[in-house]
């Protein structure tokens, strides 16, 4: 059976993703894995939750039911789709999907609130520096962290390798090398970790994996 065969991927194209998460067309290339931390989390007096993750959802998930009584901010529609699949609060989803224009929307919309950002230990965007410069209140409590892993497979070049935030392009980077390889970042952020590896970098209409994807799937490899 040949490599694409057994990931399905329907063309003779490989594409690969560069995390656990299961896409049709790609091949898991995992270079990163998540811990999840059980801290206490305390929801009194909060009026909004945020999640720039579905691993923030998934980890406070792991700790408590409490979440799903408040309502939830998400950065995007995977992390909206991830609060509701585990029975969340859904109120706002980002029109973006960027954490700096996230945090600028919901200090636009809403004034003398309290948010609980539920986070990982290392994030991309100064999202708690925007809310200083608000009349909300922002409390943070870290409850994942993202740390490299060395992935069991292997990755057969020339393919497309789909790179869904700059700590996979930082794992990828100790795993191999970015030689014959076609690169897609998922947003702004992680394009401008790559290109301290790698040019000719591609980036979808909007940050998700699905469009990483898509766009994949109709582009020519190297």
């Amino acid at each position: 059976m040949k490599l694409s065969e057994k990931y399905k991927v329907k063309s003779e194209k490989l594409i690969y993703l560069l995390t656990n998460e299961k896409y049709e067309g790609t091949i898991n290339y995992p270079v990163i894995k998540i811990n999840f931390f059980s801290p206490f989390i305390d929801f009194k007096n909060i009026d909004y939750l945020i999640f720039t993750s579905k691993n923030g959802v998934r980890a406070v998930n792991k700790i408590t039911d409490k979440w799903k009584k408040l309502p939830s901010f998400a950065i995007g529609k995977s992390t909206a789709k991830e609060i509701e699949k585990l029975g969340g609060n859904l109120k706002f989803i980002s029109s973006t999907a960027y954490g700096d224009e996230f945090a600028k929307e919901i200090i636009a919309n809403y004034k003398n609130k309290t948010f609980l950002f539920l986070r990982a230990k290392k994030i991309v965007s100064p999202i708690n520096e925007i809310f200083k410069n608000s009349t909300n209140n922002l409390k943070e409590v870290i409850i994942y962290e993202t740390v490299c892993n060395n992935p069991q497979n292997f990755l057969k070049k020339p393919s497309i390798v789909i790179f869904t935030s700059p700590s996979t392009v930082k794992c990828f980077a100790k795993n191999d090398d970015f030689t014959n390889i076609r690169a897609i970042a998922i947003g702004k952020k992680t394009k401008n970790i790559l290109q301290n590896y790698i040019k000719n970098i591609l980036i979808p209409s909007y940050p998700s994996i699905n469009d990483c994807i898509k766009l994949a799937k109709n582009i020519k490899l190297v």
